[in-house]
């Protein structure tokens, strides 16, 4: 896809829309746990310590070292990282837009595509508005579809090539790729069943197979030749199947069902183009949109946790067919016609926008953002060479300090739930050996009897904060 001047435009208004869309979240030092992990990991490894041996999580390494380059491009600045998602976002919806350009001819629907992917992505905290692994490889993923859809030799291997780093993000990215080879390999075949015999054929699918690989190999190598590739390989191959539970079919059509509701004018959209019969896309793209979804609904199963970001490699094809609800020949029954006219559509997207931003305004900007409180009072009375122990409440405090976490294992979440069990660590052995450092500062967010009983002595109480939930302790 050329860049030409309305090309430019087009992507211009998509970033300046998603920037606007998100920009209230630019400013808390919180809005998911799992950034906070990101942040303060891409720093330590900016800063020489190891990934997976002196700070370690579950996640593969390249969301790390895009938190690592962000570090060095913008320091500590929360506000400008956010904002690099929110360009991330308009991005993709231009790709969209290319693709659906691609697949349906249709200006209209191509620019309704984009802007549905910035409205799912930047409405709800969970759903897309946090910076998380599934805004960056959906970034992949979407450049992988134009690509195959120009199926040149050279396009399969690049697209393999980008996918392969969408896998080092997130690995349940291999679905979205695993459905694109099935499906353009099954089309070729029905094209002419003697083209499997002709070597040349499997070309392309060598070429985007190792191009996919490449990423994870160097991955490999790299901790092979320069780093502990025994952590590695815990991390990769064997966590994740000690870190899944056992996937809850009722959990997780409850989560598609939250998914669906919170989303509901574009949902109402989507599955309208779904169960109507007549539409402008051909035999062919029905079942490559529906071969997709079923392979992400799998993606997002098989690991047996009903996260809400999960739900944002669902945006993808999502927002391509409910954005065909705009298509010129795409008739609707009067009523919906009525509703979703020029005159009232605007309005609704106008009014919800405005609804949305005020929803935010107060959750992020008038609520107080006690992380910032917690670090700022801390660092009134920290003295050089003292630490602190972030217990069981936001560890972004830890990056706001700019102090190293006392335990490698970042998210706090790793040592005050089962999830501990995935490590094989003993989880209170480990806030022992962090308590007997003597820290400084303690936070502890509700009750947490094992830290209050080892502190009980040695810490007293010098504040609470959020209706009392949150306690800073001071070693006397």
């Amino acid at each position: 896809m050329k860049f030409h001047l309305s090309d430019k435009k087009l992507l211009f208004i998509f970033i300046l829309i998603s920037t606007i869309l998100r920009l209230f979240s630019f400013f808390p030092s919180v809005l998911d746990h799992d950034e906070s992990t990101y942040m303060i990991i891409g720093r330590d490894i900016l800063n020489g310590k190891s990934l997976y041996t002196d700070v370690t999580d579950t996640k593969p390494v390249g969301i790390f070292l895009f938190y690592a380059l962000l570090e060095f491009l913008f320091g500590d600045s929360i506000f400008l990282k956010r904002l690099v998602f929110a360009i991330i976002v308009g991005i993709t919806a231009y790709l969209i837009s290319g693709v659906s350009k691609k697949m349906f001819g249709n200006t209209r629907v191509a620019f309704a595509s984009g802007l549905i992917y910035i409205i799912y992505t930047s409405t709800w905290t969970l759903h897309g508005r946090s910076p998380n692994t599934e805004l960056l490889f959906n970034l992949t993923t979407i450049s992988t579809l134009l690509l195959f859809l120009n199926p040149r030799k050279s396009n399969f291997f690049l697209g393999g090539l980008i996918t392969g780093i969408g896998f080092i993000i997130k690995y349940l990215v291999l679905f979205d790729l695993a459905a694109f080879m099935l499906f353009f390999f099954i089309i070729d075949i029905l094209n002419n069943r003697k083209v499997i015999r002709d070597i040349s054929f499997w070309y392309r699918y060598v070429l985007a197979g190792t191009g996919f690989l490449i990423p994870f190999g160097l991955v490999n190598i790299w901790f092979w030749l320069f780093g502990n590739y025994d952590a590695f390989y815990f991390i990769t191959f064997e966590l994740p199947s000690n870190y899944g539970s056992n996937p809850s079919l009722s959990r997780y059509i409850t989560m598609l069902v939250d998914f669906t509701a919170k989303f509901l004018p574009v949902s109402f959209m989507f599955y309208y183009v779904i169960f109507k019969r007549e539409k402008p896309v051909t035999v062919r793209q029905g079942y490559f949109f529906l071969l997709w979804i079923i392979f992400i609904l799998v993606a997002i199963y098989l690991p047996g946790r009903e996260f809400s970001h999960y739900t944002v490699q669902l945006m993808l094809p999502f927002s391509l067919v409910a954005g065909i609800f705009f298509h010129p020949d795409f008739t609707t029954d009067r009523i919906t016609s009525k509703i979703f006219s020029r005159k009232t559509g605007w309005a609704l997207l106008i009014g919800g926008t405005l609804i949305i931003q005020a929803i935010t305004f107060d959750n992020e900007i008038v609520d107080p953002d006690y992380p910032r409180e917690i670090a700022g009072l801390i660092e009134e009375s920290l003295k050089p060479g003292e630490q602190i122990f972030v217990s069981n409440y936001e560890h972004v405090i830890y990056y706001l300090l700019d102090l190293n976490t006392p335990t490698r294992f970042v998210h706090s979440v790793l040592l005050f739930s089962d999830y501990h069990k995935a490590f094989n660590i003993n989880a209170a052995q480990e806030v022992q050996r962090i308590i007997a450092q003597k820290p400084a500062f303690i936070v502890v967010e509700r009750k947490n009897e094992l830290v209050e009983k080892l502190i009980k002595e040695n810490y007293r109480l010098i504040r609470k904060f959020r209706n009392n939930e949150i306690k800073l302790y001071k070693r006397n």
